[in-house]
């Protein structure tokens, strides 16, 4: 999914004009994504559990870190420190949750884990709404201070509470919890690689014009049909997982695939309506050739609480 060329007809949503690589940035593109997948291959299956929690973390400070640069090109205050602070303690919390009582379900009052989670919902999100307001009241004056809570409080939403999800996948199954999080990614990613390839080869169609001109609806078909075709290839890392109270079937797994597909572009989606509200390109220059952290999870924000709901509730 890249970029419409204006045409005539572009109020139509329709482009004539041949698309092609950009071969220097695809170039980019597989150096990045090869170092980050070594990145991920590295941190599930090698390393110890903590550096896993210490990872997403990190994804989740340098992504927040991202949201809230980019938010001062609206003109909204926010006190970026603090709310980097702010996703991080929430983050930790989880991964403390997860590793003492994995998964969502609700415990009794004294099972273990109860604690945490009186601190993660109980306390934590109480408190952070104080700590933002008292925040709020030290500022010189009250310009945007709505703009500010509101902006801080979807902020840790939209990216610590969304991307924690990952925890709860990788320890709610303790066998088969890192082969599960690497299926979501491979599926999720590799949607996002259907997209650009298709929408640079075939995409004519805007998708959302007044969003963003570079997705197509060809380069949205090929995320789908990529995702739901490597989630069928890839079902051999699901065979302990019993999804439907039943070993996987290539259908289960194909639709499976084709939801995370249909999600994931919309989380792309999201993110670029957030990109165009604050006028910027990308969030960030951390990773050559695909952006910021935020560029990159942008996808998997919306994936990861869908996938894990599947594997819950499905």
């Amino acid at each position: 999914m890249t970029e419409v060329t204006a045409q005539p007809l572009a109020h139509a949503g329709v482009s004539t004009e041949p698309r092609s690589f950009a071969p220097a940035n695809l170039v980019k593109r597989l150096c990045s994504s090869a170092l980050l997948v070594s990145l991920v291959l590295a941190t599930l299956f090698w390393f110890p559990l903590w550096m896993f929690a210490l990872v997403v973390c990190g994804f989740v400070a340098i992504g927040l870190y991202e949201f809230f640069t980019i938010i001062r090109h609206r003109g909204i205050l926010v006190h970026r420190p603090l709310n980097i602070t702010l996703g991080i303690v929430f983050t930790g919390l989880v991964a403390w949750r997860s590793m003492v009582a994995p998964g969502l379900v609700p415990l009794p009052m004294m099972a273990p884990g109860a604690t945490i989670i009186s601190w993660m919902w109980g306390i934590f999100w109480p408190a952070t709404i104080v700590i933002i307001f008292i925040r709020q009241f030290t500022r010189e004056n009250t310009f945007e201070a709505l703009g500010g809570l509101a902006t801080t409080l979807f902020g840790l939403a939209y990216i610590a509470a969304l991307f924690s999800y990952f925890l709860y996948i990788r320890t709610t199954y303790p066998v088969v919890g890192m082969w599960l999080v690497f299926y979501l990614i491979l599926v999720t990613k590799i949607g996002d690689v259907g997209a650009y390839a298709v929408g640079n080869l075939l995409g004519r169609h805007q998708l959302v014009a007044r969003i963003s001109p570079r997705k197509t609806v060809e380069g949205l078909i090929g995320a789908v049909l990529c995702s739901g075709g490597v989630a069928v290839v890839a079902r051999g890392l699901l065979h302990q997982q019993h999804l439907f109270g039943q070993s996987p079937t290539p259908f289960v797994t194909l639709c499976v695939g084709l939801l995370l597909g249909v999600i994931g572009q919309l989380g792309d989606l999201a993110e670029s309506l957030i990109k165009r509200d604050c006028q910027v390109k990308d969030t960030g220059t951390l990773i050559p050739g695909l952006g910021g952290v935020l560029d990159v999870i942008d996808s998997l924000l919306f994936t990861a609480p869908m996938f894990y709901g599947i594997l819950i509730y499905g």
